[in-house]
């Protein structure tokens, strides 16, 4: 009975992984020089900064997860500037200590003055978990961060998982 509540709640686990990863906002008409940047902390609230002038600034920031199991972890990531949309899509693969874990966009700030993207995605244990197999999990994931007036010169990729805060891509623009 123990193995058929374990498939069960993986399943469960595999279905909200399907469709929860999302963080994003949806879109947000500018105006008036003015434009908004979303920051989207730990517990999935997203906290808004506004700021003038024609500059470049962070409007939106979503993360999806595409996959998650029992693999062999990679612990990366790679940056993409979409110049064309004005967006910069992270596509990783973050350690986690079992499957019942999901990434999160821990941190996703933008510093106009120096140009950079700081993100830091993290390796959280699923609501509603209780039984899980024993096992060092991948979690893949694909996060898009929409800009207006520009991109941002360097993007740093942070993964926060198993206790440690490692450096897992760089790139310029």
């Amino acid at each position: 009975m123990e193995r058929r509540e374990l498939l069960a709640r993986f399943g469960a686990v595999l279905g909200a992984l399907a469709v929860g990863g999302c963080l994003g906002d949806g879109n947000r008409p500018g105006g008036g020089g003015e434009t908004t940047a979303d920051e989207t902390t730990h517990d999935g609230t997203t906290t808004g900064e506004t700021t003038s002038g024609g500059g470049t600034a962070l409007t939106d920031s979503g993360l999806e997860v595409t996959d998650a199991g029992c693999e062999t972890p990679s612990n990366d990531a790679s940056i993409e500037f979409a110049s064309d949309r004005g967006s910069v899509v992270v596509t990783g693969t973050v350690r986690a200590p079992d499957p019942c874990h999901i990434a999160e966009l821990a941190d996703a700030s933008y510093d106009p003055e120096t140009g950079t993207l700081d993100v830091t995605v993290a390796a959280v244990r699923a609501d509603g978990t209780e039984a899980c197999a024993e096992c060092v999990a991948a979690v893949s994931y694909e996060a898009t961060f929409a800009f207006a007036g520009g991109l941002p010169a360097t993007v740093t990729v942070v993964h926060d998982s198993m206790g440690e805060s490692t450096t897992v891509a760089t790139a310029e623009s």
